[in-house]
């Protein structure tokens, strides 16, 4: 008796989550490289219907190539922070971390996503890709800034400590992030010592802290899903109403960009209706 064919899989969009490098001890004790995947992403991605997927290392001639084959880029956090180099100002702090493999993918890929119209999630270092990329500029150590509100992280917490809601937010009234979450004012999580000084060429303020720090914000176009958030929107989202609503406006994209491909869209099933009412 000849066994049935298992049905073909169903498609559904592909996410880039980028990838970071760190120089780890290994079980040995020796320090080498790593390639390392935001696992906050993923499971987001994952949890939303859709594929994360992850490039080790990607040469700049073979990018494009690379996002021909996805349908969305998501831009996670790090303990690294942006190069200071690429906003024309020196290190100003010896103990800050960079990533320069991560760098030579992220900033170039950010402007070929808006260039194609890809839809672009950046969360914490994410969002200071973005704007960098843009042509905007970083403010080093917030806690070197007078009257700052705390915006880093305790290492000594838990992760569910550190990802807990530490202040608020206030939305540009009349803005898109106030008409997608229906609100003025929520409280978010922070975990991060750079902060947008100057925002980058086309790029929209959503919402800034009681302290002036811009929190969120949007390519210029509406018709174009590319966000990037000082917080982080993708730790369960589920229980954050705000998030939630966040996370399905990128879903939505995703979707639709696969959808616009036409024959790579062939099989695709439809998303979640969960995430549909969730909007």
């Amino acid at each position: 008796m000849s066994r049935a064919e298992p049905p073909a899989p169903e498609r559904v969009p592909c996410v880039w989550v980028v990838a970071s490098h760190r120089q780890l001890t290994n079980e040995h004790g020796h320090c080498q490289p790593y390639t390392l995947v935001d696992e906050g992403g993923t499971r987001a991605v994952l949890s939303l219907g859709m594929q994360p997927v992850s490039f080790p290392h990607v040469p700049p001639g073979r990018l494009g190539l690379m996002l021909d084959g996805v349908d969305a880029v998501f831009l996670g956090g790090s303990a690294t922070n942006v190069h200071p180099r690429h906003f024309g100002e020196e290190p100003a702090d010896p103990s800050m971390t960079y990533d320069d493999t991560r760098e030579a993918v992220s900033l170039p890929l950010v402007r070929l996503c808006i260039e194609r119209g890809i839809p672009l999630l950046g969360v914490c270092r994410g969002s200071h890709e973005i704007n960098v990329a843009m042509g905007g500029s970083m403010h080093q150590s917030l806690q070197a800034l007078a009257g700052s509100l705390v915006h880093w992280e305790n290492p000594e917490e838990s992760l569910d400590e550190q990802y807990a809601e530490r202040h608020h937010v206030n939305l540009v009234a009349g803005g898109e992030l106030e008409r997608l979450t229906g609100c003025q004012r929520f409280a978010v999580s922070s975990l991060h010592s750079q902060g947008v000084k100057r925002l980058g060429g086309g790029l929209v303020v959503e919402a800034n802290a009681d302290d002036g720090l811009i929190e969120a914000f949007r390519w210029h176009d509406r018709r174009q899903f590319a966000w990037g958030f000082q917080f982080h929107p993708e730790w369960r989202s589920e229980q954050h109403p705000y998030y939630t609503k966040v996370m399905a406006a990128f879903v939505d994209a995703c979707w639709a960009r696969m959808r616009k491909e036409g024959p790579r869209a062939a099989g695709a099933k439809q998303p979640p209706d969960r995430l549909l009412a969730s909007a």
